[in-house]
């Protein structure tokens, strides 16, 4: 039995969990700026603790919270829909910290307003409690950094705990369709309507947060004191953390669903009195007797049963949503009659029979001249891909309707055939070596062939995760007792189907304005499989636009942001095929830097992002001559009084263009100091485990 270990509370962690987007590059997290924060907090009440630990303290402070003026967050774009994005934000590190502020002032105030909807299914219920199992995963994270974690569901434990609130009652909105109340429900209604609100978070109107927790005409006559109050102060600080704007909320991190869910709540209630009260021929409609809305975030199910309940309900949602200033999407309006299974539904028992049919490990016996019968494994993949096409034309839905739950199935696939390749007893012949090979391909064959279709940041970690599975069951690892399972031949065949498969992805979605945060991901997968699947100079330059010119340097021929710069410092690291990519790396980051010193850059949350940074990243320091080194080296066995002033020699020649970067922005004080502060602060350069992260960012979830 697994021992639950408590963790005391820790108002910070909320930076782990609801400040951040989920769809950022596996490389990237808030878990060191999460420490840097306990960090801040012990150096302001002990000096002795400031000095030892947080020398740089001034410097850092200064520039991660001395913006006073309103912060511009940084905006990235993710594939929305075909030749469609969808822009999200990392905030400020300072809102990130006032953010933390607010969650700890108004938590019980967040759980009240979100607990007056008569629809909602998702909300905040409760702070979480904050444990961790002692398990595996933990003996793997032993200094305690967070890493692994679940989003925290009323009457569930899990490892580690992601989300500040517990939410009631799904995390997920396919719990949902597979729940008791989405059946019983089914059983009392005959109909079914799915509607959702019209780019809802796009739209909502940061003034109206105040205006449904307590009403629009008392808060627009008291505007002042409505300033100090809860929502006043929450809508305050959704248009600093986004440059003062009031139309839209920025998308992607948990406050801003927080925020949402809190306006819908009212919203909510305003329908459910609408429809209570009678109407001109003294009819009224009653929830759960004539009608059963769920709402999960801005996703609305509408059970009825009668058509005329149906148009007053929609009557009642029209009105009710634009006293906010919001609207239905009438388009994505969906009607389901008896029995209620959707298109959806139909697909994922068509596509699990499928694989369970047909992608599957099979035995057969054969008789041998003794009359003997000998059973052999062979990997049964009858055309699979034909026939899930068949499936999704039959059915009618769309691939990425299903992509998340098909490729659970592969990924849970892939397992299986591991673990049965494990439990075999007797050393395993080439030929059975050969079906289990077969067995792999086929697997990234379909998987890699329906995320083609349509890649996406979430569908991108499940494949992800079925690569990063079948990466560590071939390679040596301790799960392995540090023995290739399969012959190099055999392993490297699957390595260079991975390989394949990534480069066409890449091809095919070659950077252009916006960052392809799907396909950064596929670049660090890429990375894991050694040094015989490195992309070439060409390749990778083409993959980010950029040109190599005739003396041989390299010529970005776009922007680049900083999840792109940060990731391509990853996957180049300091290898000297990728060095002039190496080098003009440098001149952007300078470039951007100067551009940005003209309006001022700690304001600019990329700009302070990037700081941070390239401080960090080893592969951004200079060679340093032999000769500094042997000088230090003698010095320090002879006990040389010269030692500090070798030691300063050597490194402001290690630190030449991270010192060339704080002069730039006229840090001049403490340089070394302020670079050697901390080991990572928000990508992690090196001891990077490819699968852990994945799980961590696994678990973030929500959708």
């Amino acid at each position: 039995m697994r021992k639950k270990i408590p963790i005391t509370y820790s108002k910070e962690r909320v930076v782990l969990s609801d400040v951040l987007p989920y769809e950022t590059p596996v490389t990237f997290s808030n878990r060191y700026f999460y420490k840097y924060l306990i960090k801040s907090l012990k150096s302001k009440s002990n000096s002795a603790y400031k000095e030892k630990y947080n020398k740089a303290y001034s410097q850092i402070e200064s520039i991660l919270f001395g913006v006073e003026e309103k912060t511009k967050p940084f905006n990235f774009n993710i594939t929305h829909k075909q030749n469609d994005f969808r822009e999200l934000c990392v905030i400020h590190p300072v809102n990130q910290r006032k953010m933390v502020d607010f969650y700890e002032k108004y938590k019980n105030i967040i759980i009240y307003y979100s607990s007056l909807s008569p629809f909602s299914i998702r909300k905040p219920s409760k702070v979480a409690n904050f444990t961790f199992y002692n398990d595996i995963l933990h003996k793997k994270n032993e200094d305690k950094d967070l890493q692994h974690s679940q989003i925290e569901q009323d009457d569930s434990e899990y490892e580690n705990l992601k989300s500040f609130f517990s939410y009631r009652k799904y995390s997920n909105i396919h719990k949902f369709y597979e729940s008791y109340q989405f059946h019983r429900s089914e059983k009392k209604y005959n109909k079914l309507l799915k509607i959702d609100i019209t780019k809802c978070f796009d739209s909502i109107y940061t003034h109206t947060l105040p205006w449904a927790l307590f009403n629009k005409s008392i808060v627009k006559t008291n505007i002042p004191s409505s300033l100090h109050t809860f929502g006043g102060e929450f809508d305050r600080l959704m248009q600093d953390l986004n440059g003062n704007e009031t139309n839209g909320i920025i998308i992607g991190p948990e406050f801003s669903r927080i925020f949402a869910e809190l306006i819908l709540q009212q919203i909510d209630i305003n329908i459910y009195e609408r429809l209570k009260t009678k109407d001109s021929n003294g009819k009224n409609l009653i929830h759960k007797v004539d009608y059963e809305i769920f709402r999960y975030v801005d996703d609305y199910f509408i059970f009825y049963n009668e058509e005329s309940n149906k148009d007053r309900i929609a009557e009642a949602f029209k009105l009710s949503l634009k006293e906010y200033k919001m609207y239905l999407n009438d388009k994505k309006s969906i009607q389901y009659s008896k029995p209620i299974i959707t298109e959806i539904s139909i697909s994922k028992q068509k596509i699990n029979d499928l694989f369970n049919n047909h992608l599957i490990l099979k035995e057969k016996e054969v008789l041998e001249e003794d009359e003997q019968s000998t059973p052999i494994l062979y990997f049964s993949s009858n055309n699979i891909i034909t026939r899930f096409k068949s499936i999704i034309k039959e059915s009618g839905v769309e691939y990425k309707d299903i992509m998340n739950y098909t490729l659970a199935v592969l990924d849970n696939k892939t397992n299986k055939l591991i673990k049965k390749y494990k439990s075999l007893e007797e050393e395993v012949s080439n030929k059975i070596q050969k079906e289990f090979e077969k067995g792999f391909l086929e697997i990234l064959d379909v998987t890699f062939f329906l995320y083609s279709v349509s890649p996406k940041v979430n569908s991108t970690i499940k494949v992800c995760l079925i690569i990063d599975r079948i990466n560590s069951f071939l390679k040596k690892n301790k799960t392995n007792e540090y023995i290739e399972p399969f012959s190099s031949n055999n392993k490297h065949n699957i390595f260079k189907k991975i390989s394949d498969e990534i480069n066409l992805v890449l091809h095919k979605n070659k950077s252009k304005k916006e960052t392809q945060i799907e396909t950064l991901y596929l670049l660090i997968a890429l990375n894991q499989l050694g040094r015989e699947y490195r992309l070439n100079l060409k390749v990778l330059c083409s993959y980010f636009n950029a040109t190599i010119k005739k003396d041989d340097s390299v010529q970005f021929n776009n922007d680049l942001n900083y999840f792109s710069i940060t990731v391509i410092l990853f996957y180049i690291k300091d290898i000297k095929t990728y060095r002039p990519l190496l080098e003009e790396l440098k001149k952007v980051i300078l470039e951007k830097f100067k551009a940005g010193k003209i309006y001022g850059w700690k304001d600019n949350t990329e700009l302070v992002l990037l700081f941070f940074d390239v401080l960090t990243c080893p592969y951004l320091n200079n060679e340093v001559r032999e000769h500094l080194k042997t000088k230090v080296k003698d010095a320090r066995t002879r006990g040389s009084r010269r030692l500090k002033s070798y030691i300063k020699e050597l490194k402001d020649e290690k630190y030449k263009y991270k010192r060339e970067l704080l002069s730039l922005v006229d840090i001049t004080d403490n340089q070394i100091t302020l670079i050697e502060q901390e080991q990572f602060w928000f990508t992690k350069w090196t001891e990077f485990d490819f699968g852990l992260e994945l799980q961590a960012k696994r678990s973030q979830e929500v959708y």
